[in-house]
This record gives structure tokens, sequence and C-alpha cells, in this order.
């Protein structure tokens, strides 16, 4: 699986991700970071990239019924980069890798929740 780290994400999440073996690139890496969300989701969707992300506007599929998929964490807006991470490798940790694709995750403290597209 390949991830797409959006710009609200710490850079350091990258890290976090690619030590569970999955490919992730940075919008801010690709010059993607000050795109639309629709832009974002026109490139994940063409190189085949579930988005990470903590704007909950990817998760409207009235609005992208193409869709890439995303993991949506929805944290605490006082959360450091640390306790996002902390976050992200628990989620990697405990969800099985078959239940990310073709679908809209959203992660929160003590659960995530899956919607399939």
């Amino acid at each position: 699986m390949k991830f797409l780290l959006d710009a609200d994400m710490p850079k350091s999440t990258a890290d976090i991700i690619r030590s569970f073996g999955y490919d992730v690139e940075d919008v801010r890496d690709i010059g993607l970071g000050a795109a639309k969300d629709k832009e974002i989701i026109e490139y994940a969707l063409k190189n085949e990239r579930i988005i990470v992300t903590r704007d909950t506007d990817f998760g409207e599929v009235l609005r992208y019924p193409k869709h890439p998929g995303a993991i949506i964490f929805r944290l605490p807006y006082t959360f450091i980069a640390e306790k996002i991470n902390e976050r992200v490798k628990k989620f990697f940790e405990t969800v099985d890798e078959k239940d990310i694709k073709n679908t809209i995750i959203i992660v929160e403290l003590a659960r995530y929740r899956r919607r399939p597209l």
C-alpha cells in the first residue's frame, strides 16, 4: 500500500508509516503543500495512494465520489507532533492491512471507525 501524507500532519509521521514497511509521499515534498483538497484527491487517485490527514473534508464522499481512500486522524487540536505520532503508531500496530484498502477510516483517541467506499 502507498500513502500520501497531507500538509496538516507532522512531517515525521511519514517515518512512522515507513517503519511499517509502507511507501509514503508527503504533499510538501512533491509541490502540493498548498494544494486544494481536490488536487490532492486527484493526485492520490492517479498514483493509487491513500491520504493520511487531519482534514475531515477528505471524508466527504458526496463531494469526492471518486475517492482513493483516507485515514483521517480526529485528535485534539492541541496535540503536538509527538502525540499525533503516538496515535499513528498505535493505529498501524493494531489495524489489519485489508481493513485499510477502499475505505475511509476515522481515527480517534480510543478507537477507529471504517466506512467502505
